[in-house]
Parts: C-alpha cells; sequence; structure tokens
C-alpha cells in the first residue's frame, strides 16, 4: 500500500474515505510511524490504498478538491449523533461472525467501527543496543513486520467483503486500523484516543497461547480502560436486532446506577427486557434488605423501564448465572467490574474469568 493523504479532521476523513469506496478504490487508515524515533501523533492518521489503485486515488482526489468546499467538511458536524464502536479483530476467517455482529450491532444503534488489527512487534523481546548496525537493524525489521501486516489486512478486507451481507457491509460505516505491539496495551491506549461508547471483543475457549484476543486479553482490558466492554463469544451469530433479555448482574455496588445509565445508553433503540439479579450464595437475610433498597431506587429512577431487583439462589456463582441464563432466555449479560489491587488479585480468583469462557451470550461489562 502507498499513503495518501495525513488527515487531521476525522469528518474529512470520512468524507474523503466514502468517496474514493463509491469509485470503488479500497481505503486503510493507520497512524504508523516507522522511523526509530519518530514522535507518535494521536491525532493524525495516514490514508493508504493499493499501490495499483495510486493513480486513480490521485485524480478521484482532485475532482473532489475541485467540486467540494473542503473547509465546509471539516466542520461538518453529522457525524457527532455516531456513536463509536472500537472493535479489535484478528484476520482470520473464525472472525466473520463476530465481524457481521458487530455490523448488525452499529447498524441497530447508528455507530461507526473502527477494526483494530493488532500484529506483533518484532523488537519488545530484544534487548536494546544503541549502534548504527543495531538501529539499522530494528529499521529493516520493523519494515518487514509492517508489510506483512499490510498485506495480510489487504487481503482480510478483500474477503470480509466477499462474505459479509450486502446490507450490512454497505450501510455501516467502518475503517481499518492496524498498531503494533502487545494486544491489552494498544487496545486500552487506542480507546484513550478513539473514546469509544463501546468496545466489542470476541472471546473463546481456546488456550493458544498465540491467539491475540482470548479471554484474558478481554479481562486485561476491562482492568485498564474506562470504557464499557461488550465480550462477545465466536460462536454468536448476528440477532435480528430487535428485542434483547438483559440479565443485569448486581453485587451492589455504589456505581449500579451509574453502569445502569450506562447500559440504557448503549441499548436506547432496542426493545428490552432487564432483569436485575443478584446470585445469592449464603441466603444472607441481610441481601434481601438491599434488595428492597435497590428496588426502591429503581422504581424512582428507572420507572419507565419496569427493572426489578431480585435474588437468584445457587451454591456457586458461575452455576448461577448459567440457570438463569438457560431459564430465562438471556440474549445479554450486563455487570459493573470493580478494579482491584495486586494484593487483592492473589488471593482470590477471578470470578469474570469463569463466567466468559462459561456462557454462550454476549456480556457487556462496565469497569468501576
Amino acid at each position: 500500500m502507498v499513503t495518501i493523504l495525513r488527515i487531521k479532521n476525522p469528518a474529512l476523513g470520512s468524507f474523503v474515505k466514502d468517496k474514493l469506496e463509491n469509485e470503488g478504490i479500497e481505503c486503510f487508515f493507520t497512524n504508523e510511524g516507522l522511523i526509530l524515533g519518530s514522535k507518535y501523533d494521536p491525532n493524525e492518521v495516514l490514508l493508504k490504498v493499493k499501490t495499483e489503485n495510486s493513480e486513480e486515488t490521485i485524480k478521484t482526489l482532485l475532482q473532489i478538491h475541485k467540486e467540494y468546499d473542503l473547509e465546509k467538511i471539516k466542520k461538518d458536524d453529522s457525524l457527532k449523533d455516531l456513536k463509536k464502536i472500537l472493535a479489535p479483530i484478528k484476520l482470520s476467517e473464525n472472525c466473520y461472525p463476530l465481524i457481521h455482529y458487530t455490523l448488525a450491532l452499529a447498524k441497530k444503534i447508528n455507530a461507526e467501527i473502527k477494526f483494530l488489527y493488532v500484529y506483533e512487534d518484532p523488537t519488545l523481546t530484544e534487548d536494546q543496543k544503541h549502534t548504527a548496525s543495531w538501529e539499522k537493524h530494528v529499521k529493516l525489521q520493523l519494515q518487514e513486520a509492517h508489510r506483512e501486516a499490510q498485506k495480510k489486512l489487504v487481503e482480510f478486507s478483500v474477503n470480509l467483503k466477499k462474505n459479509s451481507p450486502k446490507e450490512l457491509f454497505d450501510t455501516v460505516k467502518f475503517h481499518y486500523r492496524m498498531l503494533k505491539g502487545t494486544p491489552e496495551y494498544v487496545i486500552s491506549d487506542a480507546c484513550e484516543r478513539y473514546n469509544p461508547d463501546v468496545v466489542l471483543m470476541g472471546i473463546g475457549k481456546t488456550r493458544d497461547e498465540k491467539s491475540e484476543f482470548m479471554d484474558k486479553t478481554v479481562i486485561k482490558v476491562a482492568e485498564r480502560t474506562n470504557y464499557p466492554v461488550l465480550a462477545v463469544p465466536g460462536t454468536v451469530v448476528p440477532p435480528e436486532m430487535e428485542k434483547l433479555n438483559v440479565m443485569y448482574a448486581t453485587d451492589f455496588y455504589d456505581s449500579d446506577n451509574s453502569s445502569l445509565n450506562k447500559l440504557l445508553t448503549i441499548l436506547r433503540p432496542f426493545e428490552k427486557q432487564i432483569h436485575c439479579i443478584h446470585i445469592d450464595l449464603h441466603d444472607d437475610p441481610n441481601h434481601q434488605q438491599k434488595v428492597d433498597q435497590l428496588n426502591k431506587m429503581l422504581e424512582k429512577e428507572y420507572s419507565d423501564y419496569n427493572i426489578q431487583c431480585k435474588l437468584f439462589e445457587s451454591d456457586d456463582i458461575t452455576k448461577g448465572f448459567t440457570e438463569f441464563v438457560e431459564k430465562n432466555n438471556i440474549d445479554l449479560i450486563s455487570l459493573s467490574k470493580q478494579r482491584r489491587s495486586a494484593f487483592y488479585k492473589m488471593f482470590h480468583t477471578d470470578i469474570l474469568g469463569k463466567i466468559l469462557i462459561t456462557e454462550k451470550v454476549p456480556m457487556l461489562i462496565f469497569p468501576v
């Protein structure tokens, strides 16, 4: 691929990308710098096209410049109403269902998608040496890794277009971003720059050490970011996106009010039934009192949604989740995850990890 434009305005970038794609020219966004020690500008993206399309792209850009007032386009605020989904993906056929789910969700909630491909940084495992030959070696490594990642991304985009429903592929705004590094760090940092409404990530039972986005990565991202994380099992197919049966799991956190507000905002376009549930392990009489208090808050603050909190008895958290999901045909689990200190994590098992690999429905996690 070749770089055609450096763009610092999202509205202009989206406009140019749409115009080029209307001419059958496939575009890619990246903000990678290959010069060793070069400063990274988080506001700048490079618009790239395939080498064979470069001449046609330049002609199209000249025509765009002739026909449109680009200064007005820069100020266009029509994109402000678009929600934003950050979707880290592996470039394999196995992630097509995840991408189709993402496209269907974006269409329903009126969102644009940034598909993020994180490829390995070949220099991470090497000791630094400040010599001319070492710097030359590193530069060549970076260039080769970048070329291979670009090639893989181009091939994947072509196959995705062939294997995606036309009604989704042609109606949803999306673009690709390619960055190198360790997935959980790259994804978390990308969240801070992109400010997504939700981070959508695939999960599965695979334990392949080379797999980039397993359930452990989802948990690490939820620990590091302040943005909602939607974990979607690889076996999930795009739903009809009309009515959702939602389980909101509570442990009586002070943050329940905030998480519920975020949940309702994300699910606003859906017809929905929300079950507020606490898994009661020890038949604690104090829990019923907490449920009563929570119901008073729900009745006062969320009377339009008919949400009630209930206890669901079980002798195991994971088992309780599974039983409630199956008995009530749940489409989506939502919960808050509190950040814990390293000391706490040393002596407590991660319940979220067990639930992630057990449940077969998407899970929306609100870090608090």
